[in-house]
């Protein structure tokens, strides 16, 4: 696999570790009542889908558990239809989906390297 590839897992990871620190100590009263912290998401969620738009889908197929499409449709949303967001459907992407893609992307990532 490419460097690139392994950049672009890389990018996801750190955009998902950032969410991570932005988020931590909120609930999602706090979360959705923090325009901040939304924009902050927000952002990187874009980031994420930005990321997994450019690596090849056989390397995604690796981890079919994941819904990559949504993550690109997304990213979609975010970029062209950022006021018509909701916080508290972000807070639950953020609660239900990036635990299980953080995992997935660091598998990925590792069976790159060997």
């Amino acid at each position: 696999m490419s460097d690139r590839t392994l950049g672009d897992l890389t990018e996801i990871a750190d955009a998902i570790d950032r969410i991570l620190t932005y988020t931590a100590g909120l609930d999602e009263r706090a979360f959705v009542a923090s325009g901040k912290d939304v924009d902050a998401a927000a952002m990187n969620l874009l980031v994420i889908g930005e990321a997994v738009r450019r690596i090849d889908p056989n390397v995604l197929a690796r981890e079919p558990g994941i819904a990559w499409p949504a993550i690109v449709a997304l990213r979609n949303r975010i970029a062209h239809g950022y006021a018509s967001l909701q916080p508290a459907v972000i807070w639950s992407i953020l609660e239900k989906e990036l635990p299980s893609l953080r995992r997935a992307v660091a598998r990925l990532a590792a069976g790159l390297q060997t």
